[in-house]
């Protein structure tokens, strides 16, 4: 991948190894306007042209794309935080998460984080005040490696915990959505957000 001159190196992931419970089937497998989901999202961060791009995924999910290093989760599936670490300790670089139940996010959103979190050498997230902060939607430091691989090491899997760490430490930005960027931090759960 031809990385993007007009944005410092920076890596992007997918992270979409999640279980689906409440789905009740893989959402990275949806249809999403004829193509999987997973696709879909991978394609808004392969937009930005990263200096690298992962897919976070379990191994039986058999999903691959030309242009994109596979990372598989930890045995356990403890959630998203210790695919995140893999992710960090692999690239060395910032790293921007993208959840692959987010449909809405755009790539200009992305773009924004990127280019405000690594012209200042600090991650970004934002901070809903009904759901807290939106931890997979994400621009991660590498400064953040220590602080995720002390949680993971503790089985500590709260992303939340993980994010109020980063901030307090001065390492992420926070911002509030605004009315028309709330939206695009819309999770697809269930069968019936799918209506």
């Amino acid at each position: 991948m031809n990385p993007d001159p007009g944005l410092p190196p920076f890596a992007a992931a997918l992270i979409c190894g999640g279980r689906s419970f409440r789905m009740g089937r893989d959402k990275a497998w949806l249809d999403w306007g004829g193509s999987p989901l997973w696709s879909v999202q991978l394609e808004k961060l392969s937009s930005l042209r990263p200096t690298r791009l992962l897919i976070a995924c379990r191994e039986e999910q058999n999903i691959q794309a030309l242009g994109a290093e596979i990372v598989y989760d930890p045995p356990g599936n403890a959630g998203p935080l210790p695919a995140l670490l893999r992710c960090l300790e692999l690239v060395q670089m910032p790293l921007l998460a993208l959840a692959v139940d987010m449909p809405e996010m755009s790539p200009d959103l992305l773009r924004r984080m990127v280019e405000e979190g690594v012209a200042e050498n600090r991650g970004v997230i934002f901070h809903n005040e009904a759901f807290g902060y939106e931890t997979l939607a994400a621009l991660y430091p590498p400064a953040a490696t220590p602080l995720l691989r002390a949680a993971v090491q503790a089985h500590d899997y709260r992303l939340q915990s993980i994010a109020q760490a980063a901030v307090d430490a001065g390492l992420m930005f926070v911002h509030e959505p605004s009315h028309m960027e709330d939206d695009q931090f819309r999770n697809v759960n269930t069968p019936d957000d799918l209506e």
